[in-house]
């Protein structure tokens, strides 16, 4: 009880700040609304956050006698749009800082607190300029942007230009951009980038994409997306990251209207990668060395692999509002060889239902499942393991929201492991003003069997959040 009233104590400040912003954000909003310029409309958001997380103190040699953490952090938005001339401007921009200086090796320990003495961070997510007819016909971005590359986002300072369905070509669209990938986390060696994204409209519902990204070497993804039937969606990819393969897969969902059933089946095959980090190929990083600039929690070799998975969702028959699900997933190691810790055959099931608005419960929706995992080695002990998961939330009177959810996992490992447990709840309570305008408070536990090593039994948080748009 004392150290709860430390941290409380503790961490008036931190309230503070958050009630401050949200004051300062609601008396803006409310007079200013969205505001008319004399060129164009600007728009403004705000997401404030304090969070507080305290624990037992730890007691293990060479880990600080550290038992709580602050944190903020302020997100703002800015979009202005001079439709006129065809102009806007975008910006998301985020600061963080660590309240009260968190020792190292303490379990509270992230990125914030390896920032520095400062112990703070400030990022610009994106900054750009977009012009609609600068070029006829055609649209540029330029500053810093997201662009979508081969196999993720990429995030770019430079330029980027779209053309749909150029030189009256109805079957045809296309991006290309180029700059230098961003870096925020390092500073790494930066090497230009390009990349040229096409789209070709064969036939009705159906779209193929040829997408190239020129850095260091040249990586290239072709899909398609395609939908013959109203309820019948499929979708194809393939992807080769510097010049090597490594994933392919193929994915449809169908619907039965006169049952209220949706089908699913994924087929995902995953190719030898040439290095440890190739599997979480990061443009920000130098491929070849990612594990020496950037620590990540796994950077061991990924090996081939086809995986299965089908899923099935069923709408309960005269119940509006209420659903089961299952899904089933199979993989299978190309060669048992192969196998490590981390990359094994496996087969996992989960079964659960859903609940929207059912029995006239206006605002409710709850999701509860369940999750058995069976794997199957040559070389090292096997695991299996199964969890719970349940989520739950309720509108109350058009501007209140309460949620609330659970998480409990068990795991044995043969004799190496007897029955590890883990358990996480959460509870939230959200206040909306208007669409525009909303607080919430969150209080999250969490006991981890594996938490023992550092001295600790559980964990607990509370975090802050408010939200205004103008």
């Amino acid at each position: 009880m004392e150290k709860l009233k430390g941290v409380i104590t503790g961490s008036r400040s931190g309230f503070c700040l958050v009630l401050f912003a949200f004051v300062l954000m609601f008396f803006a909003s409310s007079v200013f609304a969205e505001m008319e310029l004399p060129y164009g409309t600007l728009n403004i958001t705000s997401r404030t956050k304090y969070q507080v997380k305290w624990s037992t103190p730890p007691d293990k040699f060479m880990v600080p006698n550290d038992s709580s953490d602050q944190d903020f952090e302020e997100q703002v938005g800015v979009n202005w749009d001079w439709r006129d001339k065809g102009v806007t401007f975008n910006f998301l921009g985020r600061y963080r800082k660590d309240l009260d200086g968190t020792p190292t090796g303490s379990i509270f320990q992230d990125y914030i607190d390896a920032c520095g003495d400062s112990r703070q961070q400030a990022m610009v997510y994106y900054g750009y300029l977009e012009f609609t007819e600068l070029i006829p016909d055609y649209d540029v971005r330029i500053g810093r942007q997201y662009v979508f590359g081969v196999d993720q986002n990429i995030q770019l300072d430079g330029l980027w230009l779209r053309g749909d369905r150029p030189f009256n070509l109805d079957w045809l669209s296309f991006e290309v951009y180029g700059g230098m990938p961003s870096q925020p986390f390092a500073n790494l060696r930066r090497d230009a980038l390009g990349g040229l994204n096409l789209e070709i409209y064969p036939m009705k519902d159906l779209v193929v994409h040829a997408d190239t990204t020129f850095y260091k070497e040249n990586s290239w993804e072709l899909y398609a997306d395609w939908r013959p039937y109203e309820n019948l969606r499929m979708d194809a990819h393939g992807a080769f990251i510097n010049n090597h393969a490594r994933y392919a897969f193929f994915n449809a969902v169908g619907d039965i209207e006169k049952t209220g059933t949706t089908i699913g089946f994924k087929y995902y095959r995953n190719f030898e990668i040439e290095y440890a980090s190739d599997f979480i190929f990061d443009w920000q990083s130098p491929e070849k060395d990612l594990g020496k600039d950037i620590k990540r929690l796994y950077l061991a070799r990924e090996r081939a692999y086809n995986q299965f998975d089908i899923s099935i969702s069923q709408a309960i028959p005269a119940q509006e509002g209420l659903a089961v699900f299952s899904r089933v997933s199979i993989r299978k190691l190309d060669s048992n060889h192969d196998e490590d810790l981390y990359t094994t055959d496996f087969v996992s099931f989960t079964a659960g239902i859903n609940i929207n608005e059912w029995l006239n419960l206006e605002g409710f929706h709850c999701s509860v499942g369940i999750t058995k995992w069976w794997e199957n080695r040559d070389k090292y002990y096997e695991a299996n393991s199964i969890s719970v998961f349940a989520n739950i939330r309720q509108e109350l009177f058009d501007r209140w929201e309460i949620s609330g959810g659970y998480y409990f996992k068990t795991e044995d490992v043969n004799s190496l492991i007897e029955n590890e447990a883990a358990n996480n709840y959460y509870g939230a309570i959200k206040y909306r003003m208007d669409e525009n305008k909303w607080a919430e408070l969150k209080y999250e536990y969490e006991r981890d069997d594996y938490y023992k090593e550092f001295g600790v039994s559980d964990i607990n948080s509370l975090t802050a959040t408010v939200y205004v748009k103008f």
